[in-house]
């Protein structure tokens, strides 16, 4: 086998590896299966602890296994919601590495430090699992400089060597869902964490999300030092601010709590369903808010996108889930490619019926994305469930997010806000029209296929006059010749005027649901 001949550094790192998660694996794999019989069974502490224990073990375990145990987080397909919950406390934050490990990274891209630097402060303002940062002043600007990791690419490159051969060590031991699950955790991972150590990659992401946000939202974005900035070092404007969640000193400055919730909901969504990228990574570490109530956006190395295609999927899935519609849930899952043509529609539907159940008797403008998800995830762990990358990154993006909205005001609602932006910046009406434009598109299609006949029988009234032309009169003659005129009428009519007609319909169509929704299902004013 290819490990046979593993360099001795990744031999004794697979050991540890091996040892330190195949008993949190056995505990797992029998939690799994015991929540797969039991989709409607009551919170288990026992399996919590498991997912407790299993969040100590990937710690133990270093930065990249860090990394991955917050990508796993938002994996409600692979983990039960027990460790899920466990997961989602896994932070990122670690003590830094020694300075003087830190100067080589830095002058061996910037220069010698004293020269380049006005000042430069040895401490670092923060410690993550693959970088740090550390505050400097740069031509008598405030700067923020941000490293790797001494040996972080090594340590990465090990340790995805390492989960590749175990995992090819497990097929055939492992449940062939699960398996193709894991797989495909490991190999989405494994580009996602060589990105967040390449900064070219994040100032890329930094000038992107600045130029889409631009005059929409009050919000500032750090700008990039170009020539002080590479793979393995991003000097950035510093700009001071208070942490979102510091509550006591945002009240002291008579920062309006609501008001803030409110609008960083509705800034992360707009990115979400409006732009080419969003930021999926808004823990509190990562937003600050000035002293106007303006905020600051940091760290954009795990950022995502949706194509149009999958923003009104999504749509349409927040529709099912608001509305308790379980037929517009699993169109919207099947049209994200989430579940198999092949799955059985009705055991599906049932399924969600029964999640659904638990939020009868709940006021739509009162429910919480956590229900929401919650139903979401107990349908994605109960059958077979292919979560696309952009999507998991939504769903860690809205539970970080609802967790900041809830910390400044108990009171929010998540769902209030988004019914109000579907609603006044007219995401519902596009999504309408879409339905309805590829509802006639495909009438179109099917009276396209049956005119098809229309050469055949042109063929055959050809063959009748040729056949009977000496027997048949002028008038007869006439009513062929009409007839040709007629059916081509009709084909030039299908082809050139009803494409037109249909996008004309589709918008009068939508405009109309539009507004007989709105005035249905106007949000309240709180």
């Amino acid at each position: 086998m290819e490990g046979d001949h593993a360099p001795v550094g990744i031999r004794r790192k697979e050991l540890k590896v091996l040892l330190k998660l195949y008993p949190v694996y056995r505990r797992f794999n029998r939690d799994r299966k015991t929540a797969r019989k039991q989709p409607e069974r009551e919170w288990n502490h026992g399996m919590q602890e498991n997912g407790r224990r299993a969040v100590e073990a990937f710690i133990s375990l270093g930065p990249t296994f860090v990394k991955l145990g917050q990508v796993l987080s938002a994996r409600s397909d692979i983990l039960p919601r027990e460790y899920i919950s466990e997961f989602q406390r896994l932070q990122d934050d670690v003590p830094p590495a020694p300075f003087r490990k830190v100067r080589t990274i830095i002058e061996r891209n910037t220069g010698k430090i004293e020269d380049v630097f006005d000042e430069f402060d040895q401490e670092a303002i923060s410690g993550a699992s693959l970088g740090q940062v550390y505050r400097a002043k740069y031509r008598g600007k405030d700067v923020a400089v941000k490293v790797n990791r001494p040996g972080i690419a090594d340590t990465v490159a090990t340790d995805m060597a390492v989960l590749t051969r175990l995992l090819r060590l497990g097929k055939g031991r492992i449940d062939r869902f699960l398996y193709a699950s894991i797989s495909n955790v490991v190999d989405e991972f494994r580009r996602r964490v060589y990105e967040e150590i390449d900064y070219r990659k994040e100032a890329s992401n930094i000038e992107r999300i600045r130029k889409n946000i631009a005059g929409r939202e009050r919000v500032l974005i750090p700008g990039v030092i170009s020539e002080l900035s590479s793979s393995e070092v991003l000097t950035m404007e510093y700009i001071e601010g208070t942490k979102i969640t510091d509550i006591e000193s945002l009240k002291k400055k008579e920062i309006d709590l609501k008001s803030i919730a409110y609008r960083l909901d509705l800034m992360f969504i707009r990115m979400l369903l409006r732009d080419d990228i969003f930021h999926a990574d808004p823990h509190p570490g990562n937003v600050s808010v000035t002293d106007d109530g303006t905020f600051i956006l940091y760290d954009f190395g795990m950022v995502g996108s949706l194509d149009q295609e999958t923003r009104h999927s999504l749509m349409l899935l927040y529709l099912g889930l608001l509305d308790s519609d379980a037929d517009i849930i699993m169109d919207a899952l099947y049209r994200l490619n989430s579940l198999s043509p092949a799955a059985n529609r009705g055991v599906i539907r049932k399924g969600i019926e029964m999640s659904l159940s638990s939020l009868r008797g709940i006021n739509p403008e009162e429910r919480e994305i956590r229900d929401l998800m919650e139903v979401a995830n107990s349908v994605i762990f109960e059958f077979p469930f292919r979560l696309p990358r952009a999507l998991v990154l939504y769903m860690r993006m809205s539970s970080l997010l609802e967790g900041i909205c809830l910390t400044l005001d108990p009171d929010f609602r998540f769902v209030a806000v988004l019914r109000k932006l579907l609603h006044d910046e007219g995401m519902l009406k596009e999504l309408y029209e879409k339905q309805l434009s590829e509802f006639l598109k495909k009438a179109v299609v099917s009276v396209e296929k049956g005119l098809e006949v229309l050469p055949l029988l042109k063929r055959k009234l050809e063959e009748g006059e040729i056949v009977n032309s000496e027997n048949v009169s002028g008038g007869s003659s006439g009513a062929v010749f009409l007839g040709f005129v007629f059916i081509g009428g009709v084909y030039l009519m299908i082809h050139q005027f009803l494409p037109g007609l249909v996008l004309i319909a589709a918008d009068l169509a939508a405009s109309l649901i539009y507004f007989i929704r709105k005035r249905s299902t106007r949000p309240s004013r709180s």
